[in-house]
């Protein structure tokens, strides 16, 4: 029986880049699971109108997640590292303004946020890996 080969990496690239397209997406329809609920509220503690970080992240997460999924299905070229080192180093900020710089960390829902900094960490590690 013959061997398939199974490309991890590039099942992990599609999946990753689905992630961030869908949540993306979940946070420019205000769906609260999203990242909607915590853009709105880090945006209007700063004096913004509550969605202009929510939008502005949204659209990056979505670009960079399309972007993704296209460089798995047709050659970009060079533009495949660098793009993945933009999107790692976006994750990162992602994750600091959501996890750090949100303050909502309080005793009632610290579990949830010690699962969102897993679940955060599992792409980061992820774009890490696939980044070369």
């Amino acid at each position: 029986m013959g061997s398939k080969n199974l490309n991890v990496a590039a099942i992990l690239i599609i999946l990753v880049g689905a992630f961030m397209l869908l949540s993306g997406i979940a946070a420019l329809t205000g769906n609260t699971s999203g990242a909607g609920g915590f853009f709105h509220d880090f945006s209007r503690a700063f004096g913004g109108s509550g969605n202009t970080v929510n939008i502005i992240f949204a659209v990056v997460e979505i670009a960079a997640g399309a972007l993704l999924i296209l460089s798995r299905l047709m050659s970009i070229g060079s533009l495949d590292q660098l793009l993945r080192l933009v999107i790692f180093i976006f994750w990162i900020v992602y994750m600091v303004f959501r996890l750090v710089l949100g303050g909502n960390i309080n005793a009632v829902d610290t579990l949830g946020w010690w699962i969102s900094l897993v679940n955060h960490s599992i792409i980061l590690v992820i774009l890490w890996l696939i980044k070369d």
